[in-house]
């Protein structure tokens, strides 16, 4: 058995880890079954030390000269970085470890979702506690949110990111060398699995909007250098609807929360493409006035209904009944539109197209 096989063999115990008091301990020891190390440190963004550590003598890791990183991802965007320490890689080892990094990126995220869970039945718990006499509406409706949560986090999540991991691992070519015809496959099989994937995690924002834990990062940054990223995240839909696609991006700064902004023209951008026809128009402008930003977002596809327009900023709902989704996004934009102490607005007309508006301010 080569370093590759007996590397997938080992990953596969990182799905067996426990979200308990043992979890940072389990992922290194895990880690280290695969690749021999002397540290091991997890530093998350804005953190002011390592969230997770290993064997650490120190919490500097900007110090280290013999050691591997390799950056951990969630929708696409940095939120963290895990770094090894001890002797020199080889390249093989340095393959290895930037897959287990993709799988421990899942697997933070995995545990995330546990500890929301938790916060959210211990806050319906407080709750009973406070309120006396529940009525036995109320009681079944949280009952039942529980248990969504809970079913979306450990029978969704998991097989999700199982599925992730070892498609990354085969489309790799670390278990052999793969025709065009099962790179194919492996490419649809992650493309339904991320769809997936960003499902639940709306789910993940919108309890941890619901339970009070979500926060801004507030920093400066450029309008034009971060909406561009979107708009790459986003072309590849467009080029598959043919869609014509027109932007004016002003290049200004704005000091908000970057992951949460981006989530907000990531949501709407998604929106107008679902709902634009091919060979349609979508037109993005991002502009100041006075002490604000202002985003609009119109497209010429099928259009809201006036009397949907009232419940399509609401949780769970949506104007197409039809439509593949979660019926989160919009109610997600809100939010942290709402958290920058921002407006959002939709204009519509049936066979014309819609147009969102967000209104953020600069500071």
């Amino acid at each position: 058995m080569n370093c590759f096989e007996n590397a997938v063999e080992k990953i596969r115990e990182f799905y067996k880890i426990k979200t308990d008091e043992y979890f940072e301990k389990n992922i290194f020891e895990v880690l280290k079954q695969i690749i021999e190390f002397d540290a091991g440190y997890i530093n998350l963004t804005n953190s002011e030390r390592p969230e997770y550590l290993f064997n650490t003598d120190t919490s500097d890791i900007k110090s280290f000269e013999s050691c591997l990183r390799e950056n951990l991802y969630f929708k696409n965007t940095v939120y963290g970085e895990i770094v090894i320490t001890g002797k020199h890689y080889s390249s093989n080892e340095k393959k290895i470890f930037k897959t287990c990094a993709c799988v421990i990126s899942d697997i933070i995220k995995d545990f995330e979702i546990s500890q929301i869970t938790k916060m959210q039945i211990e806050a319906i718990q407080q709750g009973y506690l406070k309120i006396h006499k529940n009525t036995k509406k109320i009681k079944n409706s949280q009952e039942a949110k529980t248990k969504f949560i809970s079913h979306i986090s450990h029978e969704l999540r998991t097989p999700i990111n199982s599925i992730l991991g070892f498609s990354e691992i085969l489309g790799s070519g670390f278990t052999g060398k793969l025709n065009s015809k099962q790179k194919e496959y492996i490419d649809d099989i992650k493309i339904s699995s991320l769809k997936l994937l960003e499902m639940v995690n709306e789910i993940l924002d919108i309890s941890k909007i619901e339970a009070k834990s979500m926060k801004l990062n507030l920093q400066k940054f450029s309008t034009s250098v971060c909406i561009q990223e979107v708009v790459n995240l986003i072309n590849p839909l467009l080029i598959r609807k043919n869609l014509n696609f027109k932007k004016n991006i002003g290049n200004f700064e704005i000091t908000a929360d970057y992951q949460k902004f981006q989530q907000i023209l990531l949501n709407l951008l998604s929106n107008a493409v679902k709902y634009t026809p091919v060979n349609g128009q979508i037109i993005l402008e991002c502009t100041k006035k006075d002490d604000k930003t202002i985003i609009t977002v119109e497209d010429n596809g099928v259009g809201i209904e006036k009397k949907d327009l009232k419940k399509i900023f609401k949780k769970y709902e949506q104007a197409d009944a039809k439509a593949n989704s979660t019926g989160l996004g919009l109610a997600i934009a809100k939010e942290f539109v709402k958290m920058h102490n921002g407006t959002i607005t939709a204009e519509s007309e049936i066979g014309k197209g819609s147009k969102f508006t967000v209104v953020i301010p600069l500071n």
